[in-house]
């Protein structure tokens, strides 16, 4: 069975030719789901190394990372994201980032090039050949780091929907991944579950999520409104619609 994530390109591809005119998301956030921190962590280990941020999308985290590395380069397979973060990047006038046009299956640098190779919710631990070219564009002892999503991500709405990115995944991804990365010769794996609750205030706001992600393949609102009554009905609290939200973080070396 083919795990849909946030990484499948039929969703990025649609966000970014959305571009300024992406509806805002409003919903709130009940406890910690990793992301700020793991944020931290990469520009922590990204002081004066050389960064390769795969999966970078519009390359807003990437010129953060700029700040901090000797040279980071940021690559993606959507030309409407890289258009925006070579503008972005323009504006900065910063000079020692790179934006490029890229697959993860098929990396154009050199072996052992990059002291860590990034990838938020990005493409790196998607299969054995991602993670084979992020092993070999690395240096000896260099970082992988990863968060992507977990098994339990609106694990309630996949039960009512009975479809869903994460749903029917039995085994734990933090388990999957990590074996994944034995197999590629990683070592050092650490990995970690956050899970934490998205509240939306009301079902438009959470229709607009379904329409513009991948959680729900092939969501439609007439069509499943069936489904979203049902969703109303067992999800609602007094704070509002509430699903969990699953990442897991990944750190490895070379």
């Amino acid at each position: 069975m083919r795990i849909r994530t946030y990484e499948d390109r039929e969703y990025w591809s649609r966000v970014y030719r959305l571009g300024d005119h992406l509806v805002k998301e409003h919903v709130a956030l009940d406890g910690n789901d990793g992301e700020s921190e793991f944020d931290d962590k990469i520009l922590r280990a990204a002081k004066g190394k050389e960064i390769l941020d795969v999966g970078c999308g519009d390359g807003s985290f990437t010129l953060e990372i700029a700040k901090r590395a000797k040279r980071v380069v940021g690559v993606d397979f959507s030309e409407e994201a890289l258009a925006r973060a070579m503008k972005d990047q323009s504006i900065t006038t910063r000079e020692n980032v790179r934006f490029q046009q890229a697959d993860a299956n098929s990396l154009p640098f050199a072996d052992a090039e990059f002291d860590a190779v990034i990838s938020r919710r990005g493409p790196v631990t998607a299969n054995r050949r991602t993670l084979s070219e992020a092993y070999r564009v690395l240096k000896r002892n260099g970082l992988l780091m990863e968060i992507t999503i977990g098994e339990k991500d609106k694990e309630n709405l996949g039960k009512i929907f009975g479809r869903g990115q994460m749903y029917g995944i039995k085994e734990r991804i933090a388990i999957s991944k990590k074996r994944m990365l034995e197999r590629a010769r990683f070592r050092g794996i650490v990995t970690r579950d956050y899970i934490a609750t998205e509240i939306f205030p009301s079902m438009k706001r959470l229709v607009i999520r379904l329409n513009d992600s991948p959680i729900i393949p092939g969501f439609d609102a007439k069509k499943d409104e069936r489904f979203l009554t049902t969703v109303e009905r067992r999800c609602r609290t007094p704070r509002g619609i509430e699903t969990p939200a699953h990442r897991v973080t990944i750190i490895a070396r070379k």
